[in-house]
């Protein structure tokens, strides 16, 4: 080898050489992600919300059943009634008391029905402002991703955001319960 080699090879050396002893810096993705998680089992619980939405359709249910009892109150009547009553009499009733059965059966369907999709739509409505709240939270602490502790096997101490992300939720629930 040339000495004009041996010396390039030499500079070269001397100039990389801070550059391999230092760590390769990350992808400008894997240095700028800040992580969190989030367990959604306690939000759920916590939120003031749901609990907002637990007791709307608790009373919901409750005015179902109510309507319900007046239903099984008149068959019951009608069946009383029909010892009374002579053999053309009772046989009138009895297609009266088939056609309270089938409408007592649509109405539980009906009822069912109702009930499902009012809680549908509520869950909605609460997971729409827990995603919104953590959205915003995320952003402003500078999280680049946010995952529920059910999708995470493992996880350092402090990634856990769930009592910061509950307290603002319950802040802004008592906000909007005030404004409307």
């Amino acid at each position: 080898m040339t000495k004009i080699a041996l010396n390039l090879i030499v500079i070269s050396g001397l100039l990389l050489s801070p550059l391999v002893t230092q760590p390769l810096p990350a992808s400008a993705a894997e240095s700028a992600a800040k992580l969190a998680v989030i367990d959604l089992d306690r939000i759920l619980e916590g939120y003031r919300g749901t609990e907002s939405s637990d007791k709307r359709l608790e009373k919901l249910s409750e005015d179902k059943k109510g309507q319900r009892e007046k239903f099984v109150s008149e068959i019951k009547e009608m069946r009383e009634e029909l010892i009374l009553l002579n053999e053309e009499a009772r046989l009138e009733r009895q297609k009266l008391i088939e056609e309270k059965l089938k409408g007592l059966a649509a109405f539980d369907r009906e009822a069912r029905t109702t009930l499902v999709k009012k809680r549908e739509e509520e869950m909605k409505t609460i997971f729409d402002e827990i995603e919104a709240v953590v959205a915003s939270f995320a952003k402003e602490q500078g999280f680049t991703l946010v995952v529920s502790h059910r999708a995470v096997l493992y996880r350092q101490e402090g990634m856990d955001v769930t009592d910061q992300v509950l307290k603002i939720l319950n802040d802004h629930y008592g906000e909007k319960k005030r404004s409307s």
